[in-house]
């Protein structure tokens, strides 16, 4: 009941952006295991041609706590997280990055985290989150997003 009363008390922009997390969450983290990152990715920006207008009302930070809400709900995993906050982003005319890093554990072996930025500020971990990462750096694993072009 308390997370229906906190649905409701949002915004209109934040309940369809909520209601568009839900539905574009499991469709990345599927895509992700059939499909890779660069699929998803195409897959998500054919979508994003019919995104609502009025996720320009939300600022990065918010679709970014309403993208995590919406996951933890569903317990969905960092990178389909990250994938759609940046494609939120991304059709809200907002130029992000998401990052890709791995941490050794205690018993040798290797932990991987997606997060996103913005001009270099973490929007969906902790501003630690490169102490605890060391972020891969290789093009082929940095997804950079930028906003649609005008025409």
């Amino acid at each position: 009941m308390r997370r229906l009363r906190q649905y409701l008390a949002l915004t209109p922009a934040a309940r369809a952006l909520v209601r568009r997390s839900l539905l574009l969450l499991p469709l990345a983290a599927t895509l992700l295991r059939a499909r890779g990152m660069a699929h998803t990715k195409a897959s998500l920006d054919r979508l994003g041609r019919r995104t609502s207008p009025d996720s320009a009302a939300l600022t990065p930070r918010e679709i970014a706590r309403l993208v995590d809400a919406a996951a933890s709900l569903l317990g969905t995993r960092c990178l389909p997280r990250s994938i759609v906050l940046c494609h939120l982003l991304r059709h809200g005319g907002v130029a992000g990055e998401m990052r890709l890093g791995v941490s050794k554990l205690p018993d040798g072996s290797l932990s991987a985290h997606a997060w996103v930025e913005l001009d270099g500020q973490v929007l969906n971990d902790g501003a630690d989150v490169s102490d605890r990462y060391a972020t891969l750096t290789s093009s082929a694993t940095r997804l950079r997003v930028h906003p649609p072009q005008q025409l």
